[in-house]
Formats: structure tokens, sequence, C-alpha cells
């Protein structure tokens, strides 16, 4: 079973960015979850994907500034031993 990684960046979307350009890039990286809080300018992912360079990576190529914050893994978050 692969692991949940809770992925956080702060970013802002600017004007001429959409949520649905956003929407699409993070399909393309299967992430299933994520939110964007309006307010504190914050991109909270929950993905299988531990690697979280190629999330960056890839945001920064559909062009938002992503300042990584915090992974965290949800199965040790959620006291699970799964090893």
């Amino acid at each position: 079973m692969n692991k949940t990684y809770k992925i956080s960046f702060r970013t802002q979307i600017k004007a001429s960015k959409s949520l649905q350009k956003l929407h699409d890039c993070l399909k393309q990286l299967n992430v299933k979850h994520w939110a964007y809080d309006f307010q504190e300018f914050l991109l909270t992912l929950t993905s299988e994907l531990p690697d979280f360079t190629r999330i960056q990576l890839a945001l920064r190529s559909a062009g938002y500034v992503c300042h990584f914050i915090k992974l965290e893994n949800m199965d040790e978050a959620n006291g699970l031993s799964l090893g």
C-alpha cells in the first residue's frame, strides 16, 4: 500500500492564472485532493507522491510560484504502521 503525504506550498494565484489551470496541473501528477486558502495563499495537497520537488517543478512550469513549506506523512500522523 502506498503512503499518503500532505504537502504544503505557499503560492499566489495571479489574475492571469486560473484555478482550472492549477487543477489540470495537479491532475497530471495524480494529486487527488487539494485545497487552497485564499487568505494565507497556502496550497495543500494530499498525494501518494513523496517527492515534493516533482510537484513543485510542475507547478512552476505551469507558471505558479510555489515555495515549499511542509511534507507530512499522513500514515505516521494518524498513528498507523503499514510497513
